[in-house]
């Protein structure tokens, strides 16, 4: 009997954290395209290195690279989605601040930021595959010159940046635990 009124006075002094979930809802995952480089069997671990070595080690390289900002963009609407299936620990945390990283980069790239996470995604990876192709024009198309004028610097993206750290760090310390 002792045990069962210590259980329940613990589960009601959670009671009060039931309010914190401040509407949060899941998205749709966004699927990356068919065809990843090698080393990508792990896809977050791999979108992540990839988003945070554009935005965070070396953003002066998206800088007039249209099809590159356009890659790093669209790992992040991918990382964005990726955190929220329940397999990190503080995953919840990272979604919500990688969707406001996401926001921030959309309005930065001036995308709506009611669109669907995966039509954007799709329309980014397509602008970096034409891109890569030499088709400037196809890469420029579906979002104008916002990609050829995108400052990845920008301070309005403090959101990103700090997401992307926030991420990472989660991510190195499942690897390497204190």
């Amino acid at each position: 009997m002792l045990l069962t009124r210590r259980l329940l006075a613990r589960l009601a002094a959670l009671l009060p954290l039931t309010g914190c979930d401040d509407g949060w809802q899941p998205e749709p995952p966004v699927r990356l395209p068919p065809g990843l480089p090698e080393g990508a069997t792990e896809p977050r671990r791999w979108a992540l290195a990839g988003a945070a070595g554009h935005f965070l080690d070396r953003p002066a390289t998206l800088r007039g690279q249209p099809a590159e900002a356009a890659w790093a963009a669209a790992l992040v609407e991918y990382l964005a989605t990726a955190f929220q299936d329940g397999r990190e620990v503080d995953g919840r945390h990272l979604t919500r601040l990688l969707r406001e990283g996401r926001t921030t980069l959309r309005a930065a790239l001036r995308i709506p930021p009611e669109a669907p996470p995966q039509a954007v995604a799709e329309a980014l990876f397509a602008a970096a595959a034409a891109g890569r192709r030499d088709d400037a024009a196809a890469a420029l198309a579906p979002f104008g010159a916002t990609l050829a004028g995108f400052d990845p610097e920008s301070a309005a993206l403090a959101p990103l940046r700090r997401a992307l750290r926030a991420a990472r760090d989660a991510l190195e310390a499942q690897i390497f635990p204190r």
